[in-house]
């Protein structure tokens, strides 16, 4: 947060004004010390007396006799030391206290990391704007940097840069006394990264038209981002100064004001007067608008402004910014320089307009790459259709289904598919079962029929029941029948029963009927099938664990009982509530289950946008005979043994009773059990000779189920990420083309091959790293970007 402090002398007494924020404000008087400005004028002498030689300034008249034999350095050290101590002195007075705490408090808050705190100061009149205000001490995060009395611009809005080297006008002007060897050399050493245009005279050049020649070349259409002047300068109020561009002729900021303001909007960022007082220069070229001016308050020594510059450079040329690049090239003065040029590093001063930002050459190497690298409107076009079409949902689904289609016949062609009997066994009630039973209204499901099928799991000792039906609502005269069969099976078995539950319109979460079965007894599960993508579990507190989720829970828990572990919970008709158990238990020990099925940040932000960024996807490309077994609910109850062959036991077998293809199946309207079918089952039904069409929620959960038991979690990346690596490579072959100029057959040679060997990649790893990488979209992008390469090669070959 900038502050901005203006300071007025009048009469004996100075106004200090800090304002900041939002409307802040802090003011004091303090009398101005009757010495300072003679302990100025003291130092100034000296300061003269010293570097009496190679001045960049008029300064003959100055009152002053030089003796030889005078110690000037002695002096001038001496009379630094004075006003210094002068200076610092009235600054610390009691009545500046709180402005001082402001800006300490402000510069504490600040982490070493972060940007310093800006002060802008605003002296008036320009007596006490010579005084050195950078060397006030108000903490290390605080930067002094100096502002104008008057503004009467507003500053252009900066360039984040200019495409290709940063553009540099260096002004050279009378040479008389002076060498400009330094400039030149520190200029050129920087030509990998500035791009550098000289202006001067030329002896035996009109001056007039030396003048017009100037004001062109400030005003060149191409911009400038910084303007450099050398030579002699002075102050002149009524011409907001001047700089001297040959012998006897001199321009003043007035005269160069149209140039300049042609200049600041093509760009001028930056203007650096190496060069004598220039504080009327730098307050005219802010109140202009131009964004900021490095000036010399002082006449400088020619080997002080060189030696300025050539640090000043150096740290630009290392990417400081122009506060920085000052305040490091006057710190080198004071602390490397000190004895060759005492005070020098008082001398130098940055004024910036209050809404500027500082000036920072950007690097040429990654910004010349980048230029090459920037799409044209035909690539740009391409890759913003393409990446626009895949994230609209239905193109998604598409995608998704014929890619999983395709992963299915890839399997099925390369014998890639397990023949280990699956762990899932799926009971259907279905038509038929309704038919032999005498049962005329499958809504609600009859629960004498689901506790008959109950009682016949648990003579063959099923480890997991799982009812794929709403038990919320009463049934009078077969709840308790209900409740009976999954008592015996958890107290004879210590089966895992695991029902379903669905959210009510208030958004609260359906409970079995009390009568039903007590929901102690019990692990419940959300219902909801997302159908291609895996439901995530999810962590906040009025989420429902998926029921697949707790199925997969259910058969982990079982399979480490038998494996001997002790702390795991077992089903019981008594104790803490099994969810409860289940819970602690995860807290302690790690399930197996994998990680991706927790709700992954990305996917839960793009959830938001209708995307599903690495959801896990239900892998229909295995066929269905590796992930579960169906047995019809009438065999399951007329000829068990018939049925579960060659089962003898199903205490190593997970069990669901689902819905099996009928049309009153679902939770909320009759049908919504029953889903299309997806276009991998049905290449698998089609390898088999099923005839079916639909494909039922229960399945989906077995197919879920299967993959969290085996940790089988195919993450699906985006189109739009695979896209942009698409586009990149699509634009290193454009490059590799430019150069090399290949044959339109080699070019279309390349591209078909590469595009096949990444389908083939792909599908493989899907298989081994369930990971799935789209194909179409990414291929339609290469071949976009390399259309006009083979247009062009086209043309070349006929």
């Amino acid at each position: 947060m900038p502050y901005r402090l203006t300071i007025r002398k009048i009469d004996q007494s100075c106004l200090f004004d800090l304002t900041w924020g939002k409307g802040q404000q802090l003011s004091t008087h303090l009398a101005f010390p009757s010495a300072l400005l003679g302990l100025y004028d003291a130092w100034r002498r000296a300061y003269l007396g010293y570097y009496k030689q190679a001045l960049r300034g008029r300064v003959g008249a100055t009152g002053q006799v030089v003796a030889a034999e005078v110690d000037w350095h002695s002096q001038l050290k001496q009379a630094e030391a004075r006003l210094l101590s002068e200076f610092h002195t009235w600054l610390k007075d009691g009545k500046l206290f709180d402005l001082r705490a402001e800006l300490t408090s402000a510069s504490q808050a600040a982490e070493p990391d972060q940007a310093k705190t800006e002060l802008f100061i605003t002296c008036d009149p320009i007596a006490i704007a010579r005084l050195p205000w950078e060397t006030w001490e108000l903490g290390q995060q605080v930067q002094i940097v100096r502002s104008p009395p008057n503004i009467r611009a507003a500053t252009g809005d900066r360039q984040s840069f200019r495409r290709g080297k940063a553009r540099v006008l260096a002004i050279l002007g009378d040479e008389t006394g002076l060498n400009f060897t330094g400039e030149r050399t520190a200029l050129n050493a920087q030509k990998r990264l500035l791009e550098i245009h000289y202006v001067g005279w030329q002896p035996g050049e009109d001056t007039n038209a030396l003048k017009q020649r100037i004001c062109r070349t400030i005003a060149d259409p191409r911009g400038w981002d910084v303007l450099f002047f050398a030579g002699h300068s002075n102050e002149a109020a009524l011409l907001d100064g001047q700089v001297a561009i040959a012998p006897n002729t001199a321009l003043s900021i007035k005269e160069l004001t149209p140039a300049l303001r042609e200049a600041q909007r093509q760009g001028l960022q930056f203007a650096l007067f190496n060069s004598c007082s220039g504080l009327d220069i730098a307050q005219a070229l802010v109140s202009l608008g131009l964004s900021q001016v490095a000036i010399m308050r002082e006449p400088i020594h020619n080997e002080v402004a060189q030696t300025f510059l050539v640090q000043l450079l150096q740290h630009l040329a290392q990417f400081d910014d122009v506060q920085e690049a000052l305040g490091k090239a006057c710190e080198f003065l004071k602390v490397k320089q000190e004895l060759t040029y005492p005070s020098a590093y008082l001398v130098p001063s940055l004024f910036r307009h209050p809404d500027s930002v500082p000036y920072r050459i950007q690097p040429v190497g990654w910004r010349a790459l980048a230029r090459r690298w920037r799409p044209t409107k035909h690539e740009a076009i391409a890759v913003a259709a393409l990446g626009l079409l895949s994230l609209v949902p239905l193109v998604q689904d598409w995608l998704l289904d014929q890619r999983v289609w395709a992963q299915a016949v890839y399997r099925d062609r390369t014998g890639q598919i397990a023949t280990d009997p699956p762990p899932i066994l799926l009971v259907q009630i279905d038509p038929e079962t309704f038919n032999r039973q005498g049962i005329a209204n499958p809504r609600p499901i009859d629960r004498s029929l689901l506790a008959d099928l109950v009682t016949r799991l648990n003579e063959r000792q099923a480890a997991v029941i799982g009812l794929d039906y709403l038990l919320d609502m009463p049934q009078t005269d077969h709840d308790p029948t209900l409740n009976q069969a999954l008592r015996q099976a958890i107290e004879q078995n210590q089966t895992w029963p695991v029902l379903i539950s669905s959210r009510n319109r208030d958004f609260s979460w359906t409970n079995p009927y009390p009568t039903v079965v007590n929901p102690d007894w019990i692990l419940q599960g959300n219902a909801f099938v997302p159908f291609r993508h895996v439901l995530p579990r999810e962590s906040w507190p009025e989420a429902k664990t998926p029921f697949s989720y707790q199925l997969a829970t259910a058969w982990t828990m079982h399979q480490k009982a038998g494996a001997g572990d002790a702390d795991v919970p077992r089903p019981s008709l008594s104790g803490p509530p099994l969810e409860t158990q289940v819970q602690a238990y995860q807290r302690d020990h790690h399930l197996g289950l994998s990680p991706w099925a927790e709700v992954h940040p990305l996917t839960q932000i793009s959830t938001r946008f209708g995307q599903h960024w690495l959801q896990p996807l239900i892998d229909f490309s295995m066929p269905p005979s590796q992930v579960y077994r169906t047995v019809p609910a009438w065999q399951l109850l007329d000829d068990p043994d018939a049925a579960l062959l060659p089962l003898a036991s199903l205490d190593q077998t997970l069990v669901m009773i689902v819905p099996g293809y009928y049309d009153a199946a679902g939770i909320g309207r009759e049908g919504d059990d029953n889903f299309p079918q997806p276009p991998a089952i049905g290449y698998w039904r089609d390898r088999t000779g099923q005839r079916l069409l639909d494909f039922t929620g229960g399945e989906t959960h077995a197919y879920i189920t299967h993959h969290l038991i085996h940790n089988r979690l195919v993450i699906p990346i985006p189109d739009l990420w695979v896209i942009l690596a698409a586009a990149a490579l699509g634009k290193a072959l454009t490059l590799y083309g430019d150069q090399h100029s290949p044959r339109r057959l080699t070019l279309t040679a390349w591209l078909a091959t590469a595009t096949m060997s990444y389908g083939v990649l792909a599908l493989q790893i899907y298989i081994t790293a369930a990971v799935l990488l789209p194909w179409l979209l990414p291929s339609l992008t290469l071949w976009l970007y390399s259309l006009p390469k083979l247009k062009e090669t086209s043309h070349e070959y006929s």
